[in-house]
């Protein structure tokens, strides 16, 4: 699998029924991250990828694969800031943010469920590829407004394993730059 996003990646080899994930100082369920009660249990036990994605990178995301996208969902809408202060008043706020949250079948990896999280100053999530189409891999999927953003990526047991190098720095609690296209996970 190839990078979908030019960011930081934390890297997970199984999700936990009750696992939590460090996203930009907030820690959230799968359920809560997918934003749908239910919408987790296809990829429990299965690998997860975290990129977030700073001011200074690309803020396209492609996809890592060929395939269709099986449902999808909007969540929040209202914006807040996400600087320290904000986040030191109110730790969930990224949560309460816009985000754009697909169920994809991909041709090598399973499915994927592609959550896209937006901020005041990169709320803005623009699909760019029609849901209704299948997709190639490398496509342009959507792409954020300027800033910084992040993306959860949950898989199926068993269908892919997360870089060995990305599990480690995890573990050692170290965000890994990772440049679009570059190897992330390999399929199973």
């Amino acid at each position: 699998m190839g990078a979908f996003a030019e960011a930081r990646y934390f890297a997970w080899e199984r999700v936990a029924p009750d696992q939590r994930f460090p996203i930009k100082g907030k820690s959230l369920s799968p359920d809560e991250i997918l934003g749908l009660p239910g919408w987790a249990e296809p990829f429990v036990g299965g690998p997860v990828l975290l990129a977030r994605l700073a001011p200074v990178d690309y803020h396209h995301v492609h996809y890592p694969d060929h395939g269709t996208t099986l449902r999808h969902h909007h969540v929040g809408g209202r914006l807040w800031t996400v600087n320290w202060h904000a986040l030191l008043a109110q730790d969930d706020i990224l949560f309460r943010n816009e985000r754009e949250v697909q169920i994809v079948k991909t041709d090598n990896f399973g499915q994927l469920a592609f959550v896209e999280i937006g901020a005041m100053s990169v709320g803005r999530i623009v699909q760019v590829h029609p849901l209704d189409q299948s997709f190639a891999r490398g496509a342009e999927k959507s792409f954020f407004k300027f800033g910084g953003s992040a993306i959860v990526v949950f898989g199926e047991p068993a269908k892919w394993t997360p870089s060995p190098d990305l599990v480690q720095r995890t573990k050692e609690g170290i965000e890994t730059l990772v440049q679009l296209g570059d190897t992330i996970a390999t399929a199973s």
